[in-house]
């Protein structure tokens, strides 16, 4: 580990949660240290936390999460990081942390969300399922002819950012502003040095974040300053394809693409408060938190 790798460990160490959010969710300090190298802050989020004795028992983080739904743009919050010490679960401190977060919410967003795959505990805190659609677009497309490579890290972390800082909306029906805070936390946990899913096109200047699974395009994200056509994007694929599912809405590529309800990585969404939708939709895997 490098001096300054060294000292960010140390900063971060000191910090009362870490150790249990290092329990609840393992490699989350590593992920963290390379996170906040990138000029993000953890504290940037509001937190909510039961202590005993100096020692931090239950944790929850609210963030400030703006949409663009149907055009307009509306204040979201969304919480995070929700763990407690095995010891001293089943006592209601998250529970309370919760509702603390959601009342300290109340003057600022108009909702708060957040993704979980145990959705009848939220349920009883006033959090109500929203059904997320990915959509299906039968489109064969033979192997693309422009270069794409993947994203790496740290050489391409000034590059990622500015994709994301310079990008369009993905979405008019519903984008969640990020200047790739969530995004490279999320790309970088599981995966590092490479950035899960995402690859650098210099034709368009701008980043495609995919997978593909035999003939089947799974279409994630594009982060660029003008959103380029779909055949465009397809353009970039090393392999020919049969289908596509957008894990977004892709109004802003098609009116062609059929909904159907998906739940994607056991993530439930979860809402409290008002929500202003009725289109299918659903929030892209870089943009879940």
């Amino acid at each position: 580990m490098d001096p300054l790798s060294r000292r960010r460990m140390i900063k971060i160490n000191q910090r009362p949660y870490i150790q249990l959010l290092e329990e609840s969710f393992p490699g989350f300090r590593d992920n963290l240290i390379r996170w906040e190298a990138l000029g993000f802050s953890w504290d940037s989020s509001k937190r909510f936390m039961k202590e005993e004795k100096g020692e931090v028992l239950s944790h929850v983080a609210l963030m400030e999460c703006p949409m663009l739904i149907e055009g307009q743009w509306h204040k979201i919050g969304a919480l995070h990081g929700i763990c407690t010490k095995a010891s001293h679960r089943g006592r209601g401190f998250a529970s309370e942390l919760i509702q603390e977060a959601i009342q300290w919410s109340t003057e600022s967003c108009e909702a708060v969300l957040l993704f979980t795959g145990i959705p009848s505990f939220y349920e009883k805190l006033s959090f109500r399922q929203i059904q997320e659609y990915r959509f299906h677009l039968p489109h064969p497309h033979p192997k693309g002819s422009q270069p794409s490579r993947p994203v790496v890290a740290p050489q391409d972390n000034d590059l990622f950012l500015r994709c994301f800082r310079e990008r369009e909306p993905l979405s008019h029906r519903l984008w969640v502003k990020d200047n790739g805070a969530v995004a490279s936390f999320n790309a970088l946990f599981a995966t590092f040095p490479t950035y899960w899913s995402v690859y650098y096109c210099p034709m368009i200047d701008g980043l495609i974040s995919y997978q593909l699974k035999d003939r089947t395009l799974h279409l994630y994200d594009i982060a660029a300053s003008k959103m380029p056509p779909l055949d465009v994007i397809l353009d970039h694929l090393p392999a020919a394809i049969d289908d596509i599912y957008f894990y977004f809405s892709p109004d802003q590529l098609t009116d062609e693409a059929i909904p159907e309800p998906h739940l994607y990585d056991d993530g439930h969404l979860m809402i409290c408060g008002s929500w202003h939708t009725l289109q299918p939709f659903m929030i892209p895997p870089l943009s879940r938190c």
